[in-house]
């Protein structure tokens, strides 16, 4: 007589960015095709696996608080087995510092151990058998995106990647050693998945990669971002399609132009430019001068009138002197940015930047990010009390949770074009009409109010 077996069950902590995000999805997805439940509670399941992120220094202090808390489940619930996975698994590999953080792990799981994912955490739970030994790396990247993906989120935005790893020589940045160079997907296996997640309720999707305008370069040297989105544009479905983490050496016209050729293709680019000092430019690696991104910069509404620029910057890199600084807050106080974030420098092991004395002191780091994000706060102030009075087409992402920072009366939250989920401002919308619209749901609202980062609207018609 055949045994019946219980299902094992499995809990995935998922951290860092949306790229984080998709691979978590496939990690859920593999799951489920082998016949484990899925928990959302890690304390209700056999196995939690925990996809880390080893990008800078306090995504590492956060992965392995994490790893830590988790931990405490194996004597007090009943967690059988913890995964750690992820960027910080595969740092480990060559940082003895790394691997410590990661001791809470009964097994830490390699990017190129993914496809054997479901096998390990069943040995693991069941004692059964000892963890697989890695194997050799092979065609990874290629495999793992094969796999299906659980979507965990909301359903009506989604991440679309269209190429693994990057082939940029930045020098503060470990992502090369991490995700390896870059290998992008096909165009048809990427149009596929686009018309799969719009099938599956997609009314957004945002195009991710480590680079986004270099994809295809590997494919045969020739930048395919252009065609890409040509491919996008001759999809019938009414959904928006928004460009992520485009390298500013890369982005030409040609990106510039196809995203002005289509409505559905948002005005808004996710543009990191790390610093505008040419000193600090040529220090980090970027290939760029500060003429050259001004010039971008310029050209960049020239062909998307109404573009909304999102852009991050380090402080604090080795050498960065109060002039370097200085030049830098003077370009936030242009006003050229809708959305912009600040990092401290942090030296990541095994680059470049890391064999360079850490010389700007930790309190000057943190001061020099508040003087920008005051200024970055005041530029958009300005931007959004200057939409008072229009009327915005908007997507609904689900009711408003009632807080501090919410003003009376708000009942949902939505976003337009000019903000990507996650990272940037919201609309607050207020009124009985903001409270009947299900999340996914077009509508067309008016701004009636301006706050620091987020505006108020009124909801003026509930399909768009």
């Amino acid at each position: 007589m055949k045994m019946s077996h219980q299902p094992l069950i499995a809990s995935l902590v998922s951290l860092g960015c949306a790229k984080n995000t998709v691979d978590s999805e496939r990690i859920l997805g593999r799951l489920v095709e082998a016949g484990f439940l899925i928990a959302e509670n890690p304390g209700e399941a056999d196995v939690c696996l925990v996809n880390t992120c080893g990008f800078i220094h306090d995504a590492r202090e956060e992965s392995a608080h994490t790893l830590r808390e988790l931990a405490k489940l194996r004597q007090s619930g009943k967690l059988k087995a913890l995964v750690a996975l992820g960027c910080l698994a595969e740092r480990a590999l060559d940082v003895p510092e790394v691997a410590l953080a990661l001791a809470p792990a009964d097994a830490t799981v390699r990017f190129c151990d993914y496809p054997r994912l479901a096998e390990i955490c069943r040995g693991l739970v069941q004692r059964a058998s000892p963890v697989p030994a890695n194997a050799p790396a092979g065609d990874y990247h290629q495999t793992f995106q094969a796999f299906p993906r659980l979507r965990i989120g909301a359903p009506h935005t989604a991440y679309l990647k269209i190429s693994e790893g990057c082939s940029n020589p930045c020098r503060f940045c470990a992502i090369p050693r991490i995700r390896g160079k870059q290998t992008s997907r096909t165009l048809a296996d990427i149009l596929q998945e686009a018309r799969d997640l719009i099938a599956s309720g997609a009314q957004e999707l945002c195009l991710i990669a480590q680079d986004t305008t270099s994809y295809g370069r590997d494919l045969g040297g020739k930048f395919l971002l252009p065609e890409l989105l040509a491919e996008l544009r001759g999809l019938p479905d009414d959904v928006w399609f928004r460009l992520m983490y485009a390298y500013p050496l890369h982005l030409g016209d040609s990106v510039l132009e196809a995203l002005a050729s289509d409505p559905r293709f948002c005005p808004y680019l996710d543009l990191p430019l790390q610093h505008i000092s040419d000193a600090m430019l040529a220090a980090m690696g970027r290939g760029m001068t500060k003429a050259m991104t001004l010039a971008l910069l310029d050209r960049i509404p020239q062909k998307l009138p109404s573009v909304s620029l999102r852009t991050s910057f380090i402080v604090g890199y080795p050498g960065e002197t109060d002039r370097d600084f200085e030049e830098l807050l003077a370009l936030v106080r242009e006003g050229r940015f809708a959305h912009a974030g600040v990092f401290l420098y942090s030296h990541e092991p095994k680059t470049a930047a890391a064999r360079l004395a850490d010389d700007v002191p930790l309190a000057v780091k943190s001061a020099r990010r508040d003087a920008l994000m005051q200024a970055q706060l005041e530029m958009s102030r300005c931007r959004q009390q200057a939409r008072v009075g229009q009327t915005i087409r908007i997507l609904v992402d689900g009711p408003a949770e009632h807080g501090a920072s919410v003003p009376r009366g708000v009942r949902a939250i939505a976003r337009s074009q000019h903000e990507a989920p996650e990272v940037d401002g919201v609309i607050l919308l207020r009124g009985a009409a903001a409270a009947r619209l299900e999340p996914g749901a077009f509508a067309a609202a008016r701004v009636v109010q301006g706050l620091d980062y987020d505006v108020v609207a009124e909801v003026v018609a509930q399909r768009t």
